[in-house]
């Protein structure tokens, strides 16, 4: 954990050639950089200021812009000092040395942190701050920042709250029997509330996974028989040559990913071995993991070649499946087309024939796993999940009928685990877990 006597620096910007890069120091003691630097001007709070920065034989070394954030008003809490420079490794390796002199370098995360700790932010905002750090589309970017806004933590923090309030009047009547809660009517009133929040809490992880998939991207898989196209399907979507495409079956014989966005949503594509059989036992185990891949997948690409299409034997419609017809270079549109029953989208990557309308399938199929955009708070990590769950089991063994003191202990730690996931705990394993994998300047 953090020791916050200490004043901390680090680099925030990518180390390497840039316009510009951003070094922060936050601490009691940050304005010693100042003198450090042999900064004479004076540095109004908020302002931007421009500045020459000196090392210790009063040598120049680059100048730049100095903005000073004064405790309590600045993202960690701490008196902040954030100076901006030109990007060269040359003078970033030069300051850093130089503050290395007065402060102590950050570890991962400890920015954040230390805001957390200071009560800027609470434990949701700042995973929220991370995951904007870390989004690749749009979607993700939306749900970061709804996140940062404390949406999360309001919803959670109102919970623990109403879970307190009915504890108090619990414990009242552990210690005063006789004056509180005596009327059935009131144990009434409380296990109602108590049901309340049962309901919310079900309806709130019934949710799909949507916030989770959102945040890691969703799984599609191409799969088929070999040589029906799909590693030139899989180039295409990924718009980049990643898999080797020839006419020889068995090409493929492990499974390619790719990270693609498509509409906003962040997808994970893989490439798989074709399905047959084989005594080859390198290709036997690349079907294997293609079959696997492909029965953990959040949808399907199943491909057959157009001229298969009236030798198709698949019968079972599953609506996490996208049924194509690659290779049909000879059709004039992209109508879908029967076969038992099952609509299938001819596509030619060739001649372009069907490739936008599956893309606007893939998306469709998207939002129907992520859900459209709602006003609701979303679950977005797994530890988030099975905070809520042993929540909601301590509050279904909620009885008014138990012992007092059991139900007294239900909602205690029902309260513990909603705190748990907005940063009210004590254990420090759980917060270092959580800021360890931060990049060192934030």
């Amino acid at each position: 954990m953090t020791n916050t006597n200490e004043t901390i620096f680090a680099l925030s910007t990518v180390f390497g050639k840039s316009g510009v890069a951003v070094v922060r120091i936050s601490g009691n003691y940050a304005l010693k950089a100042l003198n450090h630097f042999h900064i004479k001007k004076e540095i109004k709070p908020r302002f931007a200021t421009l500045v020459d920065l000196y090392d210790d034989s009063s040598e120049l070394i680059d100048n730049g812009i100095i903005i000073y954030f004064p405790a309590p008003n600045s993202f960690t809490g701490e008196d902040v000092i954030e100076l901006q420079v030109h990007g060269s490794k040359a003078v970033i390796k030069i300051i850093l040395e130089e503050l290395s002199k007065i402060f102590v370098m950050a570890r991962p995360g400890e920015f954040s942190l230390r805001a957390f700790l200071n009560g800027k932010f609470d434990l949701t905002q700042i995973e929220g701050i991370a995951d904007l750090i870390d989004a690749e589309t749009k979607m993700q970017a939306k749900q970061a920042i709804k996140q940062i806004s404390g949406e999360l933590e309001r919803l959670y923090s109102n919970w623990r709250q109403r879970l307190i309030t009915i504890q108090s009047k619990i414990e009242a009547y552990i210690d005063f029997p006789e004056d509180i809660l005596a009327e059935k009517s009131e144990l009434e009133k409380i296990n109602n509330e108590v049901q309340s929040l049962v309901q919310l809490i079900q309806e709130h992880l019934n949710d799909n996974r949507r916030g989770e998939r959102l945040r890691e991207g969703l799984h599609i898989v191409i799969t088929g028989e070999p040589n029906v196209g799909k590693s030139t399907l899989f180039n295409f979507l990924a718009k980049r040559d990643i898999a080797i495409v020839s006419e020889y079956a068995g090409t493929t014989r492990d499974v390619l990913e790719a990270h693609i966005d498509i509409g906003g949503y962040p997808i994970i594509l893989s490439d798989t071995a074709g399905i047959c059989e084989s005594s080859d036992p390198i290709e036997s185990e690349g079907i294997s993991r293609a079959k696997k891949r492909s029965f953990e997948a959040d949808l399907r690409i199943e491909l057959f070649t157009f001229e298969q299409r009236y030798n198709i034997n698949c019968n079972v419609v599953n609506n996490d499946t996208i049924y194509v017809l690659s290779k049909a270079d000879d059709v004039s549109n992209d109508h879908n087309i029967k076969v038992n029953g099952i609509d299938f989208l001819p596509i030619s990557i060739l001649k372009g024939i069907g490739t936008n309308k599956l893309i606007s399938l893939i998306k469709k199929k998207a939002e129907e796993k992520f859900g459209r955009d709602r006003d609701t708070p979303v679950i977005t990590r797994q530890s988030h999940r099975s905070h809520m769950q042993k929540a909601l089991e301590h509050l279904q063994r909620f009885n008014i009928d138990n012992p007092i003191e059991l139900i007294s202990e239900d909602l205690r730690l029902a309260a513990f685990e909603l705190g748990a996931v907005i940063g009210i705990i004590n254990v420090e394993e759980i917060l270092s877990s959580v800021f360890s994998n931060f990049c060192v300047g934030k």
